[in-house]
């Protein structure tokens, strides 16, 4: 082997994974550009969770810390692998029982296995859809702190709010007795 191979042989070996931070975004064609030192790589793939029939969007944002794995050890190939927690972007958990998303406006979705506890935190404005045509089972207790406003009937104890009944009700001012 002559200089030349060897040199260009450890060029390969050290570019086949670095670790770099994402410098720019093209998130229409899912693509980023990864800062590595005095480098700045061309536009790269970066990997997520899926992408066939199920397909997890989160991509890579701008400052976060990432590596680029490089087939062969040519940079241009390279795929980026987010991410790696950074004194700027820290951990929002200690412990492996927690899984846990936390947004850029507050909001959280998190999952305590240990405690069996799951709780969604909206920023003070925030507002949640949900869609079920088949309905929506819970089963448990239910608290609620505000109003409830519902375009349709209530049913509780096999007795419509709507269409109850209201037996033995008399003129004047006496009360109701219990729906039937």
């Amino acid at each position: 082997m002559n200089h030349y191979e060897i040199t260009e042989l450890q060029r390969n070996m050290a570019n086949l994974v670095r670790i770099g931070t994402i410098a720019e975004a093209d998130y229409v064609n899912a693509k980023v550009r990864v800062q590595i030192g005095e480098l700045l790589t061309g536009w790269l793939d970066f990997i997520s969770f899926r992408a066939a029939l199920v397909k997890v969007w989160c991509p890579p944002e701008i400052g976060e810390q990432v590596l680029v794995v490089s087939p062969g050890g040519d940079l241009a190939q390279g795929v980026v692998m987010p991410a790696l927690y950074q004194q700027t972007f820290p951990p929002t958990a200690a412990t492996s029982t927690i899984t846990k998303l936390t947004f850029a406006d507050g909001a959280k979705l998190e999952y305590d296995s240990a405690a069996h506890h799951l709780q969604a935190i909206l920023p003070g404005g925030g507002t949640t859809t949900l869609i079920a045509d088949g309905g929506i089972t819970i089963t448990g207790d239910i608290t609620v702190t505000g109003k409830i406003v519902s375009t349709g009937d209530q049913i509780a104890g096999g007795i419509s709010q709507i269409n109850h009944v209201h037996g033995g009700v008399k003129a004047g001012g006496s009360t109701t007795a219990k729906p039937q």
